[in-house]
């Protein structure tokens, strides 16, 4: 005789179709999570090196400037030429670099693009100077040195301000040292002068 009737057990064996949609939402929620953090912890890394990049930048421009009484212009290759003046020897009286351990490069200074020095506030009339101080007017134009940093998404730039004009009046993209022009993604950092 053949038994038909089941038992309790055997026929609670196994997971149901919802809770196995149920475990696999779940999952999924967290993958999302862990890598939307990460994706910022990313983005604060970047932000970090650019920021200690302009830091040491800095440095070295006041002391190239102490010596020769110029302002340096430092580009990244391919179109640095003569333009290593904090990297390559050079000529300039009262040189005693460099001034920088090695010539901005594409794979380790910028993470986003292009890295280039210029000697001039307003370097191709991308703006006309700073604003230092967030009252609306232009503070510094000129001879000076001005970081540009190409192909910088908002956030980064965003955090790349806030750690030079925290707290300064007027918005973050247009005041102060930092100026972001999202059109192009582009980063010019006042640097010195």
């Amino acid at each position: 005789m053949i038994v038909l009737n089941r038992s309790r057990r055997a026929s609670r064996a196994g997971f149901s179709l919802i809770e196995i949609v149920v475990a696999i939402s779940i999952i999924a929620i967290l993958v999302g999570v862990v890598g939307f953090r990460s994706g910022n912890a990313i983005q604060r890394g970047q932000a970090s090196r650019l920021v200690q990049l302009v830091k040491s930048i800095e440095k070295a421009c006041l002391v190239h400037y102490s010596d020769t009484g110029t302002y340096a212009r430092e580009y990244q290759l391919p179109y640095a030429g003569t333009n290593r003046q904090l990297s390559a020897t050079q000529t300039a009286t009262g040189w005693a670099g460099p001034y920088i351990e090695r010539p901005f490069a594409e794979d380790d200074t910028n993470p986003f693009g292009t890295t280039h020095l210029y000697n001039r506030l307003n370097a191709n009339n991308w703006i006309q100077g700073f604003d230092t101080d967030g009252d609306g007017t232009i503070d510094l134009s000129g001879d000076g040195n001005m970081l540009y940093f190409s192909g910088v998404t908002e956030e980064v730039a965003q955090s790349i301000d806030n750690a030079f004009d925290s707290g300064l009046p007027g918005d973050w993209f247009t005041t102060g040292r930092v100026v972001y022009q999202a059109g192009s993604s582009r980063v010019l950092v006042y640097v010195f002068k």
